[in-house]
């Protein structure tokens, strides 16, 4: 049996393949549920009201520290097992997060109410929707674990649809508003984790005889998730940290367009969270030399996949200075930060992954904390001495790029990672950003600066990844028979 058949059948690179496609499709419907959002709240929203929305999308992300790591340790500890194994624990992890989700935010409902801090209003939102997203994350986690795409993908598309449903009503009803939106949010999220609850009801209401105390089960879950918790938050915090430092140091107009400049890059990255969602239970699975060789064929899938995205740029700020040009002055952060998806891309599906997979999720963390410190100090000059959006999204490539760097160094033990192979990835990344860049500075219109681009990526994959795009047609062609 040749290497390749062996890692296909280890792996199983068809299933594996088959499993991103059906997430992938669902992450199409999120692509246009996202356009249509595009085509509506920041066009309707005045610029302040779409501030105060943003402020309330960047305070959400950070209300996964407050399980403190449990769904991340039931996420490592369930990866890649059957329902109907975990038939006997979902009860018990089901009844510990929802007392403990109601325990931590009621405490901090309390606390907020007693101090005086600005956008307060928001404040007690973004606490009501942690309760719901937390909830909603341990199903997807147990969809994740088990390796049911098809309900996560349902689940997504169900979030999506409901959204837009809601955006509408709100906006023909003549309510139409930031709060608005937040109670829309909710609603959808409590609907999508409510049909969750009915569909696993056999396993959740489940007479359980599990061994292990109530409490008990809680700390070992924490135990086991807790670093990949604050290895996840201190990512989170860097990737936002320069709205973090724009909301703060910047007017709420300002940070109006360089927020939409961020949702418009994130709409590039909906399928490779794909790749991400169904990559750890696989991986979790196989050996230590089948690792390695996926990690040597998805990342330059990641690196190619990201680089022919960046020629969507040119038509796409066509239809922004046509169709919302209040924000046609966050085109060019728009084009400095969609460099940053060639590092965020890699990090969050590779880098994360094969950190959890290894256990290694204190190094990870102590790289990331590193890496924060790093980037807060960066943002903190690039504000002194510039004071610009252009050079705060300057910043957030320069900090994803040694993010990246430092996470490649520390992988080499575990997957063998020869340096010159480092070195070949940053000058080819390096090489994508560096044409891209130039091409959108010199090129007249976006027809021009589209056929430029796309030719000289199509010149860079050839002469440089020729032998890692061979292997990726011959598994897709081995995925296909």
């Amino acid at each position: 049996m040749n290497h390749k058949t062996e890692f296909s059948n280890n792996f199983n690179v068809k299933k594996f393949s088959s499993d991103i496609l059906v997430y992938s499709s669902g992450q199409v419907f999120l692509l246009i549920f996202g356009f249509i959002q595009s085509l509506i709240i920041p066009k309707y929203l005045p610029t302040v009201e779409y501030g105060h929305w943003q402020l309330f999308l960047l305070y959400t992300t950070y209300v996964g520290i407050l399980h403190f790591g449990f769904l991340d340790g039931i996420l490592v500890r369930w990866a890649g097992k059957n329902l109907e194994v975990l038939r006997e624990e979902i009860p018990t992890a089901f009844r510990f997060i929802l007392l403990e989700q109601g325990l931590i935010v009621g405490a901090l409902v309390i606390i907020v109410g007693f101090i005086d801090i600005p956008s307060k209003k928001i404040v007690f939102a973004v606490l009501a929707n942690a309760i719901i997203l937390n909830m909603l994350t341990f199903f997807l986690f147990i969809a994740q674990a088990t390796r049911r795409f098809k309900v996560m993908t349902a689940a997504n598309i169900g979030r999506g649809l409901l959204f837009i449903v809601f955006i509408l009503l709100i906006f023909f009803s003549g309510y139409f508003s930031y709060f608005s939106l937040i109670l829309a949010t909710m609603a959808t999220g409590i609907i999508i984790m409510s049909l969750f609850a009915f569909y696993i009801r056999d396993c959740l209401f489940f007479q359980s005889n599990y061994s292990k105390s109530f409490i008990q089960y809680g700390k070992e879950n924490i135990g086991i998730g807790i670093f990949v918790l604050l290895g996840n938050f201190t990512a989170i915090i860097f990737a936002t940290i320069d709205r973090l430092t724009v909301g703060y140091f910047f007017p709420i107009t300002q940070f109006a367009v360089y927020a939409f400049a961020v949702t418009m890059c994130s709409l590039a990255t909906v399928f490779l969270q794909a790749v991400a969602q169904v990559f750890f239970p696989y991986l979790s699975g196989s050996s230590t030399e089948t690792r390695t060789k996926a990690y040597g064929l998805l990342k330059p899938a990641l690196v190619i996949f990201w680089a022919a995205v960046l020629a969507a740029y040119f038509p796409f700020s066509v239809w922004i200075r046509h169709y919302l040009p209040q924000y046609s002055n966050s085109l060019p952060l728009m084009a400095i930060l969609l460099c940053t998806v060639g590092f965020s891309g890699q990090i969050n599906i590779l880098h994360v992954n094969f950190f959890k997979v290894n256990r290694k999720q204190r190094t990870y963390f102590i790289i990331a904390g590193i890496s924060l410190i790093g980037a807060g100090i960066l943002n903190l000059l690039a504000v002194s001495f510039f004071g610009t959006l252009h050079a705060m999204a300057d910043t957030a490539v320069v900090n994803f790029s040694l993010w990246y760097l430092l996470n490649e160094l520390a992988l080499q033990r575990l997957i063998t990672i020869p340096s010159r192979e480092i070195i070949k990835w940053i000058v080819v990344i390096g090489a994508y950003i560096g044409v891209f860049l130039e091409t959108y500075l010199v090129a007249k219109t976006w027809v021009t600066g589209f056929c430029v681009y796309s030719i000289l990526f199509v010149g860079i994959t050839v002469m440089s990844l020729h032998r890692e795009t061979k292997e990726l047609r011959k598994i897709i062609k081995e995925v296909i028979s």
